[in-house]
C-alpha cells in the first residue's frame, strides 16, 4: 500500500478529517488532499508529525502495517519518562498523544502490565539504594492500603516527581516521604496534591559495586588475629584458674 493509502486509511481509521490534519501539520487542507491523492510528497516533519498523532511508528506509514512493531502499552511497550521528560509528564501522564512521543522499551523478565512506567532517578537523595541516572521500573497503584511501609514509589505532586520510600499516616490523611540519603529530612505530603503512586518493582543501573579484593584481605587478616587472640586469651584464663 502507498504511503498516500496509508495516511488516508490512518486518518480514516481515528475519524479525523482531512482539515484537523491539515492544522496539525500547519498547511492548508488542499496541500493535505495533494498528499492524500499522491500528488505531493511529505516531508519528514510531518511524517514524525503523522506518527505522533496516529500514534504508530514511522515505518507503519512508509512500508505499512505488515510485519511492523506496534510500539505502545497496549503491546507490551513501557514509557520512559527521563529527567527532561518530567515536568511534561505531570502535566499530561494522561494525554496519550503527548505519551507517545516518549520513548518505549519492552522489559525482559517483567510481564507487561497496565500502568507500567519507566523513570530516570535524578540526583542522590536515595543513595546508595538508589545512584543518580539509574532506571526504575514502576507500577501505578491505586489501593494505598496495599503499599507496605518502607517500599520505594515514585511519587507524582501537583508540583513535582519524587523519588522516596514511603511510610502511610493515614490518621492526617497524608504519607510520610523519607530518603536513604541521611542529609535530606523526611517530608510529609497530604494526599489531595498527589496525583499518582507507582511501586518501584525493579531497576537499570550502570553502577556496579567494585570488590576492593585488598581491603577483603586485610579484614580476613584482622579476623583472624582477633581469633587467635581470643585462642590466647582462652589458654591463659585456663592456666591462671589451674593456679588458684
Amino acid at each position: 500500500m502507498s504511503i498516500s493509502k496509508q495516511l488516508k486509511a490512518l486518518r480514516e481509521k481515528t475519524s479525523l478529517s482531512q482539515k484537523k490534519v491539515a492544522e496539525e501539520l500547519g498547511i492548508t487542507q488542499g496541500a493535505y488532499s495533494l498528499i492524500e491523492n499522491g500528488q505531493n510528497s511529505i516531508t519528514t516533519e510531518h511524517l514524525l508529525t503523522l506518527s505522533r498523532l496516529y500514534s504508530v511508528p514511522t515505518d507503519r506509514i512508509l512500508k505499512g502495517s505488515h510485519n511492523s512493531i506496534m510500539m505502545s502499552s497496549t503491546n507490551g511497550f513501557v514509557p520512559l519518562i527521563n529527567v527532561e521528560a518530567r515536568a511534561g509528564f505531570i502535566e499530561n501522564r494522561d494525554n496519550e498523544q503527548w505519551m507517545s512521543t516518549l520513548d518505549m522499551f519492552k522489559l525482559p523478565g517483567y510481564e507487561p502490565a497496565q500502568g507500567q512506567k519507566l523513570f530516570e532517578v535524578e540526583g542522590d537523595s536515595m543513595m546508595p539504594t538508589l545512584m543518580h541516572g539509574d532506571i526504575l521500573i514502576t507500577q501505578h497503584t491505586e489501593d494505598l492500603s496495599e503499599i507496605l511501609d518502607g517500599s520505594v514509589a515514585v511519587i507524582v505532586t501537583t508540583k513535582s516527581v519524587l523519588t522516596k520510600r514511603i511510610k502511610k499516616d493515614l490518621p492526617n490523611n497524608a504519607i510520610i516521604l523519607i530518603s536513604d540519603n541521611s542529609k535530606y529530612e523526611s517530608i510529609s505530603y497530604d494526599l489531595e496534591n498527589i496525583l499518582e503512586i507507582l511501586i518501584v518493582r525493579g531497576k537499570i543501573t550502570s553502577s556496579l559495586n567494585v570488590v576492593d579484593m585488598d581491603a577483603n584481605k586485610r579484614v580476613q587478616h584482622l579476623e583472624n588475629q582477633v581469633d587467635k587472640l581470643q585462642s590466647d586469651m582462652s589458654k591463659l584464663i585456663e592456666k591462671i584458674n589451674k593456679l588458684v
